[in-house]
């Protein structure tokens, strides 16, 4: 064997180097078959045998004992003529340990043993030395105060973490509602209001809406070009025929509008008649709903293809006798409500290109 085997025999005798379950140098001691030597011991010459179902153990420096397990993880003992009864019950760091003065509790931990009812029977290993008593108590206290502290600065961080970050996710939702408040306000405004045309459309004229039914798909749209110009700023509807047409021959991008403009005298009569009987631009909700029968026809007379072309069409129409007023924006969302179509508005910076 060469030197390196008897540095390891030196070491092993010592137990220098080996760990225990937490990775700590263990108890610095030898012992072997006969021979036992620690700091708090001494050293002792010990023989162990086995007669009649008891352990026979004779110890230089502690005299002669017998010993007998009678149920698990109990032991009676007498001890040079002193009886001891043991038990250590439970699994994990924390156990029940019993003995003639009573029953206690201690918990295994990295520094050693301590004893919650009994203190001064705790145990303590620092650097491979162990001590018992008093000492073992103070070291054990001192790290469970320690471990407390930590502990609790750890749960208190991640505590403080995880607020943080319910605090972020929160504020991403308020943000986010912020956002969508004006847009889901305006939705529901618009759903109350639509709710408020559909029961004045009940109250309208409905001989003269039901005649729509038969008309056309281009006096369809004769007849909502006429609503938007005429209707959105209280005028009749006929008065505004040769503007239209002049209007509509000198549009650069008419989306068929020009088809329309035979059927302008016929779709003028009877949307006057309609509007005759309850103009009030006060109240503007007898119009809005008027153009909610309109828009619906559209959504079945007019191609779905061709009808968002030919109300942007009449929209340009509409701004060339100057600025919409507030009545005709209204009838323009009221159309698209009740036609099925989207609006959306354009971005500042495609408005700029």
């Amino acid at each position: 064997m060469g030197p390196y085997g008897k540095v390891g025999e030196d070491m092993s005798f010592l137990n220098l180097g080996k760990k225990d379950e937490y990775g700590k140098q263990t108890r610095i001691e030898h012992g072997g078959k006969y021979l036992r030597a620690s700091r708090t011991g001494g050293v002792s010459l010990r023989a162990q045998t086995r007669a009649a179902g008891l352990n026979l153990t004779a110890n230089s420096s502690h005299g002669f004992r017998v010993s007998r397990t009678v149920g698990k993880n109990t032991q009676m003992v007498m001890q040079n003529g002193r009886f001891v009864l043991r038990g250590r019950y439970g699994s994990g760091p924390t156990k029940l340990n019993l003995s003639k003065t009573g029953m206690t509790v201690s918990t295994r931990n990295e520094l050693g043993t301590f004893n919650w009812v009994k203190p001064n029977r705790s145990s303590a290993k620092l650097f491979g030395v162990q001590v018992r008593g008093k000492n073992a108590a103070y070291a054990q206290a001192a790290y469970l105060v320690l471990t407390a502290v930590a502990t609790f600065f750890q749960l208190l961080i991640a505590v403080t973490l995880t607020l943080a970050q319910w605090g972020w996710q929160l504020l991403q939702l308020l943000w986010g509602l912020v956002l969508a408040t004006p847009y889901e306000l305006e939705v529901l405004r618009r759903k109350f209001r639509n709710r408020k045309i559909r029961r004045a459309q009940m109250a309208l004229t409905s001989n003269v809406a039901a005649s729509f039914e038969d008309w056309a798909e281009m006096k369809v749209v004769a007849a909502i070009a006429l609503a938007f110009i005429a209707w959105g700023r209280g005028r009749d509807a006929r008065a505004e025929i040769p503007w239209l047409k002049m209007a509509v021959t000198a549009s650069n991008e008419p989306a068929d509008l020009p088809s329309c403009l035979p059927y302008l005298s016929d779709a003028a009569g009877p949307l006057s008649q309609w509007h005759r009987s309850d103009t009030e631009l006060d109240d503007p909700l007898p119009v809005l709903a008027r153009t909610a029968i309109l828009a619906e026809l559209a959504a079945r007379q007019v191609s779905a293809d061709r009808l968002p072309a030919i109300l942007l069409s009449i929209d340009d129409l509409v701004l060339q006798q100057g600025p919409k007023t507030r009545l005709q924006e209204q009838m323009l969302t009221v159309f698209c409500d009740f036609a099925g179509l989207r609006l959306q508005e354009e971005s500042r910076e495609e408005a700029s290109n």
